[in-house]
């Protein structure tokens, strides 16, 4: 099992990073946003309840595989009307063979690298320009055991996963986001366009 300190920050930063990307990629109107401080840098909340519940139950799925250390990636898509991707944000998970826990006790690298991320989303904005009538959805990657005790699980029953034939796609348009260390993960995070 993973220790809830790094389940916590995750999914605390993919809450910041979901919004974010929503914000950024003009998803929704900037009028459905408010600002916030994290990770002393502003960032973007999304104030749509509808959103905002979707997005909260698909990170409480994400938080019960990373508490199962059955999590292998995440991805944001941002879709076109048809919900097809336009755009992928991605985030590996990588568990670390060796943790120290005297490294970074205070957490104060693994913010210094999630503010880098807001950032480094920020900057590439003008990179992922989509149409107006775009939308978006959130891929979980783990495996058929964890997706059956998940299924079982009656804190998870009113939103269940539905598992997606997937076929890989190679790309050439790949933006590297950043790649840091959050307690005894790696996390890598990079763009992907179509």
């Amino acid at each position: 099992m993973t220790d809830n300190c790094f389940v916590d920050i995750t999914v605390e930063f993919l809450t910041v990073a979901f919004h974010n990307i929503l914000y950024y990629a003009s998803v929704y109107p900037e009028s459905v946003f408010e600002t916030r401080r994290k990770y002393s840098v502003v960032v973007y909340r999304c104030t749509h309840p509808e959103i905002n519940q979707y997005i909260d139950l698909c990170l409480k799925s994400i938080a019960e595989c990373l508490k199962n250390e059955q999590l292998s990636r995440t991805e944001f898509l941002v879709t076109d009307n048809k919900y097809e991707p336009l755009i992928k944000f991605v985030f590996n998970f990588d568990k670390r063979p060796q943790f120290d826990e005297t490294l970074d006790a205070y957490l104060i690298q693994a913010e210094q690298n999630l503010r880098a991320f807001c950032l480094s989303l920020a900057s590439n904005r003008s990179k992922f320009v989509v149409p107006d009538d775009c939308s978006f959805k959130i891929h979980i990657h783990t495996n058929e055991s964890n997706a059956i005790a998940m299924a079982n699980n009656p804190d998870l029953e009113d939103f269940p996963l539905v598992e997606v034939k997937e076929g890989f796609e190679d790309t050439n348009h790949i933006i590297p986001l950043r790649r840091f260390d959050v307690r005894c993960f790696n996390i890598d995070t990079y763009i992907e366009l179509k």
